[in-house]
């Protein structure tokens, strides 16, 4: 029985550091020069695959460290902005970009928060407008119309005086 537990304490030190040893195997390659303006440019619009919210260039991670290298791979061959995303986009999807595409069903991720902003106010504006023009005090037809303050003080103060004269008559 020891000996099954020192066996399978082995088995899991030996799995835990070949993984550890395979996420540090990611090296950015410092050999292919490249125009540092260009790598960042290209780098900083790709979404870093494990991480939350950071783009390639910001990341260490090492799947990161392995797309770097890929784009300065590609610059260092000729390419340009534009076909080292598409190439990423080809492969891993759009969400690969840190911004959506302007372009097909990923336009209306730009279009609708823009158009929100601008006629929710209007919207908002013009139904208050409506409203107030209109002189609607309720939705409800069966509803009293409202009344005056005068004449609401006036009805308290006669009821007033009669429960006064009431309790008068009594003591």
């Amino acid at each position: 029985m020891r000996s099954l537990i020192v066996i399978l304490a082995l088995i899991m030190l030996v799995v835990q550091s070949s993984t550890a040893l395979a996420q540090g195997m990611a090296v950015e390659r410092k050999d292919i020069v490249v125009n540092p303006d260009d790598f960042k440019d290209v780098a900083s619009d790709l979404r870093c695959p494990t991480c939350t919210g950071l783009s390639v260039l910001d990341s260490e991670a090492a799947f990161s460290i392995q797309i770097k290298n890929e784009v300065k791979e590609q610059l260092a061959a000729g390419k340009n902005k534009e076909a080292i995303l598409t190439f990423f986009t080809e492969r891993y999807g759009p969400w690969i970009l840190r911004e959506p595409p302007k372009q097909g069903i990923h336009l209306w991720a730009w279009i609708l928060p823009i158009a929100t902003l601008i006629l929710g106010p209007l919207l908002i504006w013009f139904f208050v407008w409506m409203k107030r023009d209109s002189g609607v005090t309720g939705s409800d037809d069966n509803e009293a119309p409202a009344r005056a303050v005068e004449d609401i003080v006036r009805e308290m103060n006669d009821r007033l005086a009669a429960l006064r004269a009431t309790e008068g008559g009594h003591s």
